[in-house]
């Protein structure tokens, strides 16, 4: 089911940020929640243990605090998403693949005990220092414990971007984004040609090509090796459920010729973008619905559509993580994040070094209600799918203007924190970042709410007309 993954190297965008991003597509009842988790002393025995399944292994160093984007809940459970930690890295877990029947058959995936993704932030997160570092804490509890199911990870610091896939149970590879170049997925493994020597731009389970060497799976001694080739399948549905969501995006970030469906297996993996690319750029592809063609399903009213979109109502939530390497890193990791269907809702900006997340973003149930974000922003996407095409304008109207002053308002805040850390200190930075970040978030929920009463009174009066009763 789930999910889109864009990423962006420092030298594919147009302040040379670095820039993670996913849609999450699950549970469209799942409201969200931003929560920091504290950093923690050094404690000898500590256990990491998995909210989902039998899943522990040491924690003993000293975890990091960090963000996350969680999932609802009322057993106090994490089981975080997305985030950055107070080392300035970030996260994005997880993208789900599939690996081959052939290689699951040697190697079979371990949901009972192994890595699954809603573990992966709460465990890799808070031990993370660099990108790097993230991708060999995940592989090794990968060797370990093996893979409770297929994972794509992205991890990014201030200098480099890393992808992350799982091959089998335990076997993986991660590579390094170049630079001046893009990466989309949408729900497969991608990785194509792959050097375990240049341990600069690869990393891999230290099994990943005699494993499939052995088995069958790759040619022995061909090369260069090919990771899809050897650890994935090509699936009737990737045609109409994946590969139309690759291509869209390909095609509106590299331009140039058009691609064709039947190529998928061949589409460029890491790609330059035709032009640098914005955090709004990387919004709009998140908000894809192949708009102005006859797959659009919800121009078209037809829900029935073969192409996956990728913005779908059951989106729990989409975020894109931007890192300027050349701020503070209390104001240079934000984490812009956006409950529900992300052509419906809005990006609201969360700072790393923002810490007094107001009540309403860290609660959530599946159940609705009147007091959390996640609801807030969900109500009105509801409201609005009752006439996708006559209430999409009205929602966007809003939305597109509140997303336009936050760039400001947050370019401001980035300006103003830098002066006051300068002339004040520490103490007078944060305290005018929590203050403006708080403003920031409240604003929006008064924004959503406003929204959900224009959009329930526009309803209100069309069921009004279609009833008119004669002599009324």
């Amino acid at each position: 089911m789930p999910c889109t993954t864009i990423l962006a190297g420092s030298g594919a965008t147009a302040d040379h940020s670095l820039i993670i991003a996913r849609n999450e597509d699950c549970a469209p009842d799942d409201a969200k929640r931003l929560l920091w988790h504290p950093a923690q002393k050094a404690c000898p025995g500590r256990v990491f243990r998995s909210f989902r399944n039998d899943f522990a292994a040491p924690f003993e160093a000293a975890p990091l605090g960090y963000q996350s984007v969680s999932d609802s809940a009322t057993d106090g459970a994490s089981e975080g998403e997305a985030g950055f930690n107070e080392a300035g890295v970030g996260i994005t877990a997880t993208e789900t693949i599939f690996a081959s029947a052939a290689s699951l058959a040697l190697d079979p995936y371990l949901p009972l005990s192994g890595v699954v993704e809603d573990m992966i932030e709460d465990y890799v997160l808070p031990l993370s220092h660099s990108a790097r570092e993230g991708v060999r804490i995940l592989g090794r509890a990968i060797e370990e414990h093996g893979a409770g199911e297929g994972c794509g990870v992205a991890f990014m610091d201030e200098s480099e971007v890393w992808w992350f896939e799982t091959c089998c149970a335990h076997q993986w590879a991660a590579a390094r984004l170049p630079k001046e170049c893009c990466y989309v997925t949408a729900n497969h493994a991608r990785l194509r040609e792959f050097d375990p020597q240049d341990t600069e731009n690869f990393l891999s389970s230290p099994g990943l090509v005699s494993f499939a060497e052995e088995h069958g799976l790759w040619p022995a001694g061909k090369r260069p090796f090919d990771v899809r080739a050897a650890y994935v399948d090509e699936k009737p549905s990737d045609l109409y459920y994946n590969y139309p969501r690759n291509r869209v995006l390909i095609e509106k970030y590299r331009g140039g010729t058009p691609l064709r469906s039947e190529d998928d297996p061949d589409f460029p993996i890491f790609f330059r973008p035709a032009r640098p690319l914005t955090m709004l750029d990387v919004a709009a592809g998140l908000r894809n619905r192949f708009e102005g063609t006859d797959s659009d399903p919800y121009a078209s009213g037809n829900p029935r559509v073969k192409a996956r979109p990728i913005s779908v109502f059951r989106c729990s939530h989409s975020h894109i993580l931007v890192r300027k390497p050349w701020l503070p890193l209390s104001v240079g990791a934000v984490s812009w994040v956006s409950w529900g269907m992300p052509s419906l809702s809005v990006f609201v900006p969360f700072f790393e070094g923002f810490r007094d997340v107001p009540q309403a973003y860290r609660i959530g149930t599946h159940d609705a209600d009147g007091k959390s974000a996640g609801w807030a922003f969900r109500k009105p996407q509801t409201l609005a799918m009752m006439d996708y095409g006559r209430l999409e304008p009205v929602v966007r109207r809003v939305w597109d203007r509140w997303e336009r002053q936050a760039l400001r308002k947050t370019a401001l805040i980035e300006a103003r924190y830098c002066d006051l850390l300068a002339l004040k200190g520490e103490a007078a930075s944060d305290l005018y970042l929590e203050r403006e970040n708080t403003a920031l978030l409240e604003d929006a929920l008064r924004q959503a709410k406003a929204l959900e009463n224009e959009l329930m009174t526009l309803l209100t009066r069309s069921v009004s007309a279609r009833f008119p009763f004669n002599g009324a």
